[in-house]
């Protein structure tokens, strides 16, 4: 049975836009600022990776030119965080593959260095060296990728999210 797509909504008041931008973009991709990334990101975390996000801003300073910016900002933000994760979770599995290979010639020499009588001792400490580097490519593939695969599928919907901007009530 297909789990039905869940939509999460984050809800943000903005009194003064001024710092919604970061003032260190390039002209044609504006970026939010560190502050509204932290807020997003800190308010999204108590969803499940797998949610669909929604934003509603709710605000009284934001004209319609910047309603037309701002989800721009939100997305070119979080994709380039998204660009830059893709890059460490290729050198992640590029780091699976180097431990595993060390770990098994490890071992293979390990094997060979004890049928040749050498020093048990020695041999000990090859089958340590290699069991951690074959340890430390478990870690990284099973461990350390799902982090990071959960992280870009939060990243993606981020990417994703319908941003709608509504009047701030007065009280």
């Amino acid at each position: 049975m297909k789990k039905e797509v869940q939509i999460s909504t984050i809800n943000m008041t903005v009194l003064n836009d001024d710092g919604f931008l970061s003032p260190y973009s390039e002209t044609s991709t504006p970026m939010i600022s560190s502050e509204v990334a932290d807020f997003l990101e800190n308010s999204a975390k108590v969803f499940h990776p797998k949610d669909k996000l929604l934003l509603n801003v709710y605000t009284n300073c934001v004209d319609e030119v910047e309603q037309q910016v701002y989800p721009k900002a939100i997305k070119n933000y979080f994709a380039a965080q998204l660009k830059s994760l893709e890059f460490e979770l290729k050198r992640n599995l590029l780091a699976v593959i180097w431990f595993t290979i060390i770990g098994i010639c490890g071992l293979t020499f390990m094997i060979l260095y004890s049928r040749f009588g050498k020093n048990e001792v020695w041999a000990e400490c090859i089958d340590i060296f290699a069991w951690v580097f074959l340890w430390e490519a478990v870690d990284q593939l099973f461990i350390q990728r799902s982090i990071l695969l959960r992280k870009r599928k939060r990243l993606h919907e981020f990417c994703q999210m319908t941003v709608n901007f509504l009047p701030l009530k007065q009280n």
